[in-house]
């Protein structure tokens, strides 16, 4: 009785710390500590409960390591390992090896911890917590418009109007790329969940993020969105769903042209900014001296999202993906270090490079570049893997709440994927609890019978 009641109550604190988990997914950049120089997310000191809490489990099923996917995902980390011994910095190398294990590990101890049986509480708590998170955005947005200080809005200074004449909006992320990929998740989840059950507030809530998504102005979030419009369009044609195919577009164009309106008519209420921001400052724009218009402004967001010809961002890319391609030739099997594609840059181009935390901004680069093509080689196989194994996943055979996690995790690994070609991160916490519970979707499932 008593070990029952002992398992009873190990399994209700993993469910519990899972939930806290989701809950504290977004907050990247508050609340936060320091560790010996190295910020530490609520989320991660919850994942690592999580894991010492799963420890009688990792035991028990320490053979998984041989099978897929998790033989690949192992060979990866052993990779960045064995690259880390011949890194120009080590430490740096070592750290973020360390980073990948322990993401890695997190993601297999919520394949085990979680369940369908609670696929709605899972699925309320990441729909509660990010419109708590839209409504931070949207006091962010509306708050430096009118001239609040950026420091009780927790928006840098470099996503404030001083830039664009708008501000682009972080939430509690350390920039808006990252809260764009964090939003993937619940539109990702929304568009399952309107496939599978359709429900009236699924329709606000999509609306709701994908405007947000717009209002982040990170382009690549923007092509990971339209990737999961069309994969999801495709398999709701497919299953002859023509009415719910129409209002999700019409949907989504509307949550675009609202952001666009809000744009605009955040430069017609703007307050201008004050004499002290005038002056020079070490960002590159033109606002201190032009004012904030909102034309100046619309003009401003459609040469930023679609003129890529003098667009420091864009041109930047270019050149570190083209300096990552050159260092994968001259290092082509372990690379040159995980975590130190900046150092050896700032050593090897001194006069191109000066920042020893440059990165390439395109994570498949990145990887070749600093793990080489054997690191590289395993999260494809992985990726191969996960294919294959969404293919054979039966929808007829399985249970309504199944096929929701079903069609939102694939649609969230599309739209990381895609992003993923835009920045550089591989150690992404919320990525990878994710794909913890698209694995154990995958292989808790039935599959087509010819299998």
């Amino acid at each position: 009785m008593n070990i029952n009641s002992s398992k009873f109550n190990i399994d209700k604190l993993r469910v519990g710390l899972l939930v806290a988990i989701l809950v504290f997914l977004p907050f990247e950049m508050f609340p936060k500590f320091s560790v010996y120089g190295i910020n530490i997310r609520i989320s991660q000191l919850l994942g690592l409960i999580l894991i010492i809490s799963c420890y009688p489990l990792l035991i028990r099923k320490v053979a998984d390591i041989k099978k897929q996917p998790w033989l690949w995902l192992a060979g990866f980390v052993l990779v960045s390992a064995i690259s880390s011994v011949f890194a120009l910095s080590q430490q740096k190398a070592i750290s973020t090896t360390l980073f990948y294990a322990f993401d890695i590990l997190l993601a297999y101890c919520v394949y085990l911890v979680f369940s369908t049986q609670k696929s709605d509480l899972y699925k309320k708590i990441i729909f509660a917590v990010s419109v708590f998170v839209a409504v931070f955005c949207m006091y962010q947005f509306v708050g430096d418009t009118l001239g609040l200080n950026s420091g009780l809005l927790l928006l840098e200074t470099r996503y404030t109007k001083l830039i664009f004449g708008f501000p682009r909006i972080q939430g509690f992320s350390i920039e808006p790329l990252y809260l764009a990929n964090y939003l993937l998740i619940p539109i990702g989840l929304s568009l399952g969940a309107l496939i599978v059950k359709p429900q009236r507030y699924l329709y606000g809530l999509l609306t709701l993020f994908t405007y947000l998504v717009w209002l982040t102005v990170a382009r690549g979030a923007y092509f990971a969105v339209l990737s999961m419009l069309i994969l999801s369009l495709v398999i709701i044609v497919y299953k002859k769903q023509y009415r719910l195919a129409v209002n999700i577009v019409l949907l989504i164009s509307f949550s675009a042209f609202l952001a666009f309106a809000s744009i605009w008519a955040s430069g017609k209420f703007a307050t201008q900014l004050p004499e002290s921001t005038k002056s020079q400052t070490q960002y590159q724009t033109s606002i201190p001296q032009e004012g904030i218009s909102s034309e100046g402004n619309t003009e401003r967001l459609v040469e930023h999202t679609v003129d890529f010809t003098d667009e420091t961002s864009f041109t930047d890319r270019i050149k570190t993906s083209k300096t990552a391609g050159q260092l994968f030739v001259q290092n082509p099997l372990t690379g040159v270090g995980p975590g130190n594609f900046g150092r050896y840059v700032v050593q090897k181009y001194p006069g191109t490079y000066t920042d020893v935390d440059q990165i390439v901004n395109n994570e498949p680069l990145e990887i070749l570049a600093e793990v080489g093509l054997l690191g590289f080689l395993m999260l494809v196989g992985f990726a191969v893997w996960c294919i294959g194994r969404i293919a054979n996943y039966s929808v007829s055979r399985n249970n309504a709440n199944s096929n929701i996690w079903y069609y939102s995790t694939m649609f969230m690994m599309l739209g990381f994927l895609v992003q993923w070609q835009t920045f550089s991160t591989l150690y992404v916490t919320h990525i990878w609890v994710m794909i913890g519970i698209m694995l154990s979707i995958l292989l808790n499932s039935r599959l087509r019978k010819s299998n």
